[in-house]
Order: structure tokens, then sequence, then C-alpha cells
């Protein structure tokens, strides 16, 4: 391995996870490491270990800097990644025509199967609650009328 694929490996492992300005600030640290080591490539490297080492330490350590809000920041971070790499918005290879993604089109129409058929169960209730007590009370009232105006005459 030699200090460009050092630094691409510590790149890829950064990239998508924290913030493109904190993947920029980590590669020039470790480039100016090396140029201000003062010894050969392949001895720095080994002084430094693993690119991949040194990314997990670095997205754990911004992690623990940001406390309650690391995955609100990761989660930006991955976005920021996303839209850097495709050049458009995240996500945008897999929408459709009409710019939703097919699982957002699914869950729409699971939300809306779901709102029709609460909607139905309550009519269903309601038509209930009418045919199984207002209908009887209302049928009663009317025959309770009908016998008093045949017993009136």
């Amino acid at each position: 391995m030699d200090r460009g694929e050092f630094l691409s490996l510590l790149r890829e492992s950064l990239e998508g996870v924290i913030p493109m300005e904190e993947v920029e600030k980590n590669i020039t640290f470790y480039r100016n490491y090396f140029e201000e080591a003062g010894k050969p490539e392949q001895e720095v490297i080994e002084e430094l270990g693993d690119p991949r080492l040194i990314a997990r330490t670095i997205i754990d350590a911004y992690k623990a800097s940001k406390g309650p809000m690391a995955d609100y920041y990761t989660e930006q971070a991955r976005s920021e990644y996303s839209r850097e790499r495709s050049g458009q918005y995240e996500g945008s290879e897999n929408r459709a025509e009409g710019g939703l993604a097919w699982y957002e089109k699914a869950l729409g129409w699971i939300i809306l199967i779901g709102i029709l058929a609460v909607v139905l169960v309550l009519v269903a209730n309601v038509i209930g609650i009418f045919v199984g007590f207002v209908l009887p009370v209302l049928l009663v009232v009317i025959l309770v009328k009908i016998m008093i105006e045949q017993f009136r005459k």
C-alpha cells in the first residue's frame, strides 16, 4: 500500500458517515502528516496502521463529540454524500417518474388503504348502531303512535 491507497481507503471509510468537511479536514491532516513525517512512506504507513481502523476511530470520536445529536449528523452526512456522488437528490436512481421512489409510493398506497379501512369500519359501526338500536326504537315509537291513534277512534 502506498500513500495514495492509504488516503483513498481512509476517504472511502469516512465518506457518507461524517460530513464532507470533516472528511476533507482529516484527509488533509493525514496528507500533511505524510509530508512532514520525514520518513519513507512505507514506514509512516506501518506506524499509522490500517486506515479503516483510523477511520473508525475518527467516526467514533466525531459521534461522541455530537452526543445525542450524533444520529442526526450521521444521517445528514449520508444525505450529503449521496447528493454529491450522484449529482442529484438522494435516492434519485430509485425514483420513478413523478419524483417519488417506489417505496414512497407503496407507503402512500398503504396509508391510503389504511385510512379507507378505518372510514369503512366507522361507517359500518354507525350503520350497525342505527340498525341495532335507533331503528328498533323508531319502529316502537311509530307503532305506539299508531296504536294510540287507533284507541282514540
